[in-house]
């Protein structure tokens, strides 16, 4: 019976009923590190933005176990989220919000950009918008702090979402921007990124929640034979790894004339093409799926921001 009731309390604490009373989480710091177990020192899984909407799973001590939209079950500190039920998450849905689209900057305390920092962003951190005050944005973070952010730098959220369309120049144009990003495993954002955090940052920034992983990329959208680089298209995704198994370990983002853009100590430019300076023989020999996501919005793994059910009222 001690043996039993101590499974139970093991489980209760592990898995307590504020996961089921509060079922749904909001990021509220710029970048949250998620993790594949719950504690430090474990490997980094994936990253999520300040306003990007989780399901709580479960927890362990000060950890959650959240699924972001991307769908890769990680872990994350409480002080990283703000929890809500299903009303005040759908009221969260509801209310007006601003995107964050330049690579990186700033909300301050007044509408001042020499007044104190309140935060920094990322691209494609989203918060409420508050009100207009001169060329800034008051915003409100989904912990209750208040700033401000320069008007220039955000969109509206709801119009964003319905105008958001990946094409092969909006793709490029974003991976252009995180050139020298360096690589951390499991980075999402453009404060550090990994190779499959790279596409999948970029497609979000234009729209689109694509899966988490290399190898989970590499099953989705639609099948480009990897023989000929003159029949890829730019923003088409190259995948890399062991031709005798199969097995995808790199990806990286076709532009033109053979050349792609990639994430490998950092983000920089390599080559198909045996005349390009930029030629790189590993990994051309490497080479072992093509896929294309433009077009295939809506098929499995591949889904508009706009159409996500965590960016919908539950």
């Amino acid at each position: 019976m001690f043996y039993l009731l101590l499974t139970f309390a093991v489980l209760y604490f592990s898995f307590p009923i504020a996961a089921a009373e509060k079922p749904f989480g909001v990021v509220t710091v710029s970048v949250a590190n998620l993790r594949e177990k719950p504690g430090y020192a474990a490997e980094m899984g994936t990253q999520c933005l300040l306003g990007m909407p989780v399901k709580i799973l479960g927890s362990k001590n000060n950890w959650l176990n959240v699924d972001p939209p991307e769908g890769y079950p990680t872990w994350v500190t409480e002080d990283s989220l703000t929890l809500f039920d299903k009303d005040e998450f759908n009221r969260y849905i509801e209310s007006p919000k601003v995107i964050f689209l330049p690579h990186s900057g700033f909300c301050y305390s007044e509408p001042n950009e020499n007044s104190p920092k309140v935060a920094d962003l990322v691209a494609g951190c989203v918060v409420q918008n508050i009100e207009s005050e001169n060329n800034f944005i008051k915003v409100k973070f989904p912990d209750g702090r208040t700033a401000f952010v320069p008007k220039n730098y955000c969109r509206d959220f709801d119009e964003w979402k319905k105008t958001a369309k990946p094409t092969g120049e909006s793709l490029a144009e974003r991976a252009f921007d995180f050139m020298g990003t360096p690589y951390l495993w499991g980075g999402t954002s453009s404060k550090m990124l990994d190779c499959s955090g790279l596409t999948k940052y970029c497609f979000f920034l234009n729209g689109v929640v694509i899966p988490r992983n290399a190898s989970q990329q590499a099953k989705a959208g639609i099948a480009v034979p990897p023989n000929d680089y003159k029949e890829f298209q730019k923003g088409d995704l190259l995948f890399f790894g062991n031709p005798a198994t199969d097995k995808v370990s790199h990806v990286g983002m076709y532009l033109e004339d053979g050349t792609f853009i990639h994430e490998s100590g950092g983000v920089h430019l390599s080559s198909l093409n045996t005349d390009s300076p930029l030629y790189d023989a590993h990994l051309k020999k490497r080479l072992i799926v093509v896929r294309r996501f433009l077009g295939a919005a809506g098929q499995p793994g591949i889904t508009p921001v706009s159409e996500h059910p965590l960016y919908k009222n539950n």
